[in-house]
């Protein structure tokens, strides 16, 4: 499963939908930190949800990195990705450096879940013009 993952943070990275679209099985669902500016948290369901309604506009929004530093294998088969969100807010420049934990389900060769935390207050203070 590792190698779905990476693949996903790579396509992300690169803007490729078609890629996604082939890695997340139609039936994707995720949950998506609550909290997340702009109203980008909470359930997806479906693969072009996720694109559409959460990656795409974290896209428009964010100039932003995934950074995996921790690959933990879970015993039901889940894959823990710990590490690091960085990048900035497009619209003010500011910095976001946020931890994050994504907990990744497979089946069949596609991935078909998602759980995302993160701080969300540390994206929501980067969309803020700094003060004078």
């Amino acid at each position: 499963m590792e190698e779905l993952v990476r693949s996903v943070y790579s396509a992300l990275a690169a803007g490729d939908a078609a890629a996604l679209g082939e890695l997340l099985a139609p039936g994707f669902e995720a949950e998506v930190a609550e909290g997340m500016p702009l109203g980008l948290g909470g359930h997806r369901s479906g693969s072009d949800a996720m694109i559409r309604e959460t990656w795409w506009p974290i896209g428009r929004s964010f100039a932003m990195r995934v950074e995996p530093g921790e690959w933990i294998a879970c015993e039901d088969g889940r894959l823990l990705v710990l590490g690091r969100y960085r990048g900035r807010a497009r619209s003010t420049g500011q910095p976001v450096d946020a931890a994050f934990a994504h907990l990744w389900t497979a089946r069949d060769g596609r991935l078909v879940g998602l759980r995302q935390l993160t701080d969300t207050a540390l994206w929501a203070a980067a969309l803020e013009e700094a003060a004078p």
